[in-house]
């Protein structure tokens, strides 16, 4: 019996500093938080040790109940039984306080309210270390029940998981339990002694002082974090009302979110840009989204999904976070400082990481294509009290898949077939598009040094055409139509040549000989001399 009892002092200790370092962002500590209750593998094999053990996950590995079972030792450090409450016989009141909270807690979660996730044991701490207010409340009730009651009461009355593993130690190997014959009188309990202690002169402070002045010392922090180094107030806009709330990344569909998230707000404690707070929406409650006023969301970061232990945020990697569009930006000129007071304000243009704000002519116009949902743009917002740029969340959220080279090419096929002449793309992206006859359109985009490692699309591809091309260092060159001379100069030149239709020569338009411009440089081997040929013919 004593090597368990170090056992699992050693693992209670362990488990929550573990779980209280993964708040703050210690490496390597995030395991001890995929042990809570949730749809996962690991909860799942602390419900198979639950058969060993009993109630050792209440005990050793939650931290609420860790953190029970500490003050009930500091608060009664004289009281010779544990006080633990599965080891008595339960009372009617506690089973039936105990059944109304988990049939209330399972209707909830069927339905797929998130707010049901907000009385369990590890999203009850994560809000208080999250500071979020009713979570903070809600821990404090916990703490003062385990101060002036006998046993973990929010365990054992409360909290679901604790009647899940209350029934699993009823048939556990190792059942906590007094004996048979107790009948629940608790006479081993010693009587309360009342007695005043009069500490001797210069004995230093009683207990409820040093807690009295870790209280002070704790809600001075609070309130200095509200200032700018504790000297002038931070000016913050308020958070505005959206038509639906933007959640983190990688949350996907928006109903199966609300359904897998426990609201323990480990990714809200740790997100670099400090965009993530708990939702007070009774839904929802407890449940991370996003709001700006004091941040936004870092375009590449992927720690909230790297955090999530319930699997209900995706674990993105950088390049499918920056894919991952979230939601959209709506502007209003009804609060915009350009318009009220005719300030030239471009905060949110510049600070967009994606260029989807636009200024056009005194209207700033959102790329709803290009928009991630970010919030950069909310947040540097300098209209107050409510910003006049506002993102709006997506019931599901877009992945944007990365565009192939065939996909490419394809889309700039598809634009030459409805009346483009050339078409040209770099870095994945359609940059240029010339509409006329022959070789002039390409020869425009020549001029304007448009074709340098570009992937080229054109009608029609003769030797004229494939000079151009090569001269003006094309990446790589397709055509609906394409001369064998014209495949054969670009493939001698280095650069990939591919055709929808190979034929032997470009013909004129009355079809009866060579096309002009090809008889020009038909004597030609020279990019740049058959280049300055074609454009001297055009001047004539």
């Amino acid at each position: 019996m004593k090597s368990t009892k170090i056992l699992k002092t050693v693992c209670a200790a362990a488990m929550l500093s573990a779980v209280t370092a993964a708040f703050f962002g210690v490496p390597c500590t995030d395991w001890a938080c995929r042990l809570q209750p949730s749809a996962s593998w690991w909860f799942l094999g602390v419900v198979a040790l639950s058969f060993l053990w009993g109630r050792f996950f209440c005990e050793a590995m939650c931290p609420l109940g860790i953190v029970q079972t500490l003050v009930n030792r500091l608060c009664h450090p004289k009281t010779p039984t544990r006080r633990v409450c599965s080891r008595l016989p339960e009372t009617r009141a506690q089973r039936a306080v105990r059944s109304v909270a988990a049939v209330a807690f399972a209707s909830l979660l069927a339905t797929g309210c998130g707010a049901a996730w907000a009385i369990a044991p590890y999203s009850v701490y994560g809000k208080a270390l999250a500071l979020f207010t009713p979570g903070l409340v809600v821990f404090a009730v916990v703490v003062v029940l385990a101060a002036v009651g006998k046993g973990r009461i929010w365990c054992n009355w409360i909290c679901p998981f604790g009647t899940l593993f209350t029934l699993v130690s009823k048939v556990a190997w190792r059942k906590q339990q007094i004996g048979p014959c107790c009948a629940n009188c608790r006479a081993c309990f010693p009587k309360p002694v009342k007695s005043v202690e009069v500490a001797p002169e210069g004995a230093g402070v009683t207990r409820r002082e040093a807690l009295q002045g870790v209280a002070l010392l704790a809600a001075a922090e609070a309130v200095e974090k509200t200032t700018d180094g504790g000297f002038a107030p931070v000016s913050l806009h308020a958070s505005p009302e959206r038509a639906r709330s933007v959640l983190p990344p990688g949350s996907g569909k928006r109903g199966a979110f609300e359904r897998l998230c426990v609201g323990c707000d480990l990714c809200v404690k740790n997100c670099p840009g400090e965009c993530l707070r708990p939702s007070a929406k009774l839904r929802t409650f407890g449940q991370p989204e996003m709001d700006f006023a004091k941040g936004h969301c870092i375009p590449g970061c992927t720690k909230c999904g790297e955090v999530c232990p319930a699997r209900a945020l995706e674990r993105l990697d950088e390049e499918a976070k920056l894919n991952t569009h979230v939601g959209v930006a709506v502007w209003s000129a009804g609060h915009c400082l350009r318009t009220t007071d005719g300030t030239p304000c471009q905060a949110c243009v510049r600070k967009c990481p994606v260029q989807a704000i636009h200024d056009v002519k005194g209207v700033l116009v959102v790329d709803a294509e290009a928009c991630l949902g970010c919030g950069a743009c909310e947040h540097v917002c300098a209209a107050r009290p409510l910003p006049a740029i506002v993102v709006s969340g997506y019931e599901d959220q877009r992945t944007v898949r990365r565009m192939g080279e065939d996909d490419l090419v394809a889309e700039m096929r598809a634009l030459v077939a409805q009346g483009t002449s050339v078409v040209v793309a770099k870095d994945g992206v359609i940059v240029a598009r010339e509409t006329g006859a022959g070789v002039k359109p390409i020869l425009d985009l020549l001029d304007r040094d448009a074709l340098k490692g570009a992937l080229v699309v054109d009608k029609v591809i003769g030797r004229a055409a494939a000079a151009v091309c090569v001269q003006g260092g094309a990446r790589k060159v397709a055509a609906a139509v394409m001369s064998r001379d014209a495949k054969a100069f670009l493939n001698a030149h280095g650069v990939p040549a591919q055709a929808q239709e190979l034929v032997p020569r470009i013909v004129n338009r009355a079809k009866d000989g060579l096309c002009p411009m090809e008889a020009r440089v038909k004597d030609l081997t020279d990019p740049q001399a058959m280049v300055e040929a074609l454009k001297e013919m055009l001047k004539k």
